[in-house]
């Protein structure tokens, strides 16, 4: 069954990508394995993983509440959009497999993700991360819609690169 297209205009005096009105950017899966590599070897994964995970929390974050006002979906409904856009450009096959708004809690499933295919299966660790501040900032659009308090926090709970038969990831609210 065919996917449907991702929307993709390019302004022919400037060559500027938009989808949904928003500047897109479409990059070869490799260069962003690659740099993801290079960052780890020059500062180590876990600092990586902690710049990453505020960057990609704030953009998922903006991203969600530009797509709400652009196609009028409910909060639920514009984090698995925002998954969708995700899957539809590469990053993998990612759906939100539990969602609890009052509690606050969550779990991500991606499969064939773009970072785990190009790390190997046989990484022997957790190279996903990337995906966490993302899945924690459409939380977050999600708990602020619904006028709830606290810190979404997302972590990678399984990868494909580590064996695993996909990445998991598990989010939660908690209280500041």
């Amino acid at each position: 069954m065919a996917q449907p297209q991702v929307p993709i205009e390019v302004d022919p005096d400037t060559g500027i990508w938009t989808t949904d009105g928003l500047p897109m950017v479409y990059l070869p899966r490799h260069f962003l394995v690659n740099m993801q590599k290079a960052i780890e070897g020059a500062i180590g994964a876990e600092a990586y993983r902690k710049i990453l995970y505020g960057s990609s929390d704030l953009s998922a974050l903006q991203w969600c509440r530009a797509e709400a006002r652009t196609h009028g979906l409910t909060p639920v409904d514009t984090f698995r959009h925002y998954l969708k856009r995700l899957s539809q450009r590469g990053y993998g096959q990612l759906e939100i497999t539990a969602l609890d708004e009052a509690a606050g809690i969550g779990a991500v499933t991606v499969r064939n993700s773009a970072f785990a295919l190009g790390y190997g299966r046989q990484t022997g660790r957790a190279v996903c991360y990337t995906f966490e501040g993302s899945f924690a900032g459409g939380m977050r659009y999600v708990l602020e819609m619904a006028g709830r308090k606290g810190e979404p926090v997302c972590r990678e709970v399984a990868c494909a690169a580590d064996g695993h038969p996909e990445c998991r990831f598990e989010l939660r609210c908690e209280e500041v």
